[in-house]
């Protein structure tokens, strides 16, 4: 239960999309072998941010075949098996352990993840993937309120990379969930005005843009 609604059971979904294979596949010796050095990699990485952007993305790519894409778990691109080696990875972020990982309750500051993604992303030489256009109040005591529309402003789109809605609990199928890191000042925004939650799908989102699709221990060296 999640706020007093019923949600899938991760283990019926996953097997309903075929991601019990993969979990399947970390039981060969040797593929579990690559996974814990994978791990053991990152866990080796300075605390901060990047380590867990990369964390968040390698191990969505191990939870791979997972589509849920309704209700709060479709915010969540790491399952739930995975949890001890997320914690294992990121200390910082998680002290207490597996047990104290709750993504819809992230410990992370948008605003620390969007000054860290920022500037790495430039390196690459992509440019912004979207414009984020609004309308804004302006008025006075003589003519009142009125709207005109705002600058438009260079952002990253992150896909489903807000928990605004999640937390308010208007999770929807249609629902608009998207974030976006504005490039001029590091906001990180649901829309024009608003700013938002950074979800973990919003990390693993990062991930992709800035290295593209995560790599798994069971594809070819």
């Amino acid at each position: 239960m999640l706020g007093r609604e019923p949600v899938l059971d991760r283990c019926v979904e996953c097997h309903r999309v075929g991601a019990h294979a993969h979990a399947r596949s970390l039981r060969d010796p040797a593929i579990r072998r690559r996974h814990e050095y994978f791990v053991a990699t990152l866990a080796a990485m300075p605390a901060g941010p990047e380590r867990l952007v990369r964390a968040v993305h390698y191990l969505g790519g191990v939870s791979a075949g997972r589509t849920i894409t309704t209700g709060p778990l479709r915010f969540e691109p790491v399952l739930l098996d995975h949890y001890g080696d997320l914690a294992h990875v990121c200390p910082d972020y998680w002290p207490g352990g597996a047990t104290t990982v709750n993504l819809l309750a992230p410990p992370w500051e948008p605003l620390s993840v969007a000054a860290w993604f920022l500037p790495r992303i430039a390196l690459t030489g992509k440019p912004p993937n979207t414009e984020l256009k609004g309308w804004v109040a302006t008025g006075n005591k003589l003519h009142g309120w009125r709207s005109v529309p705002g600058p438009p402003l260079a952002a990253w789109r992150l896909p489903e990379g807000s928990l605004s809605i999640a937390v308010r609990g208007t999770v929807g199928v249609d629902a608009r969930a998207d974030a976006y890191v504005v490039v001029d000042d590091g906001r990180v925004m649901l829309d024009y005005e608003q700013p938002c939650l950074l979800s973990a799908r919003g990390l693993y989102g990062m991930g992709n843009l800035l290295w593209g699709p995560p790599r798994r221990p069971w594809d070819p060296a």
